[in-house]
């Protein structure tokens, strides 16, 4: 089981936070990203999960134009910037299907410190906007290792796109 981890793109500065749409230039991120990495990621999953703020949203859509896909958008609560990662490595580790997530920071990098078993959390990943990351479960969840045993497969930044 893979899990890809995708960061919106850039957004415009303000308020409310939750409603900050993409720039023009986290548009463009997008559109970069989509045929390479983008697209070998939604080879592999049943839908786009995103989170309910509108950059996320925004982003898990121009992802799917971008590389001609029919796969549903759906809300996974629990992606904001702020929610528990704990809660969200506990979902994906009893997934059976490979799963793409699009969030924000610092929950991504916290979720896949977590995952990986980095001491340093999320600190130790730099993860940038539409920056994309595939990780895979090397085995199931137990006693030693709640959220399964995990290997980062690559990362993709937004700059080895243009």
């Amino acid at each position: 089981m893979r899990l890809y981890l995708l960061r919106h793109a850039e957004a415009v500065p303000g308020t409310p936070d939750a409603s900050r749409d993409l720039t023009a230039h986290g548009q463009r991120q997008v559109a970069l990203l989509a045929p390479g990495a983008g697209l070998a990621a939604l080879a592999e999953v049943d839908a786009i999960e995103h989170s309910p703020l509108v950059r996320a949203v925004r982003t898990a859509q121009l992802l799917r134009l971008a590389t001609r896909s029919a796969l549903p958008l759906k809300v996974f609560a629990g992606l904001e910037p702020e929610a528990d990662p704990r809660k969200t490595a506990a979902i994906v580790a009893k997934a059976r299907r490979s799963r793409l997530l699009v969030g924000h920071n610092p929950h991504l990098a916290e979720l896949a410190a977590l995952l990986l078993g980095l001491p340093d959390g999320g600190a130790a990943i730099r993860f940038r906007k539409a920056g994309l990351m595939a990780l895979e479960r090397r085995s199931k969840p137990d006693r030693a290792r709640p959220f399964g045993a995990w290997s980062l497969l690559w990362m993709a930044p937004p700059d080895l796109t243009k």
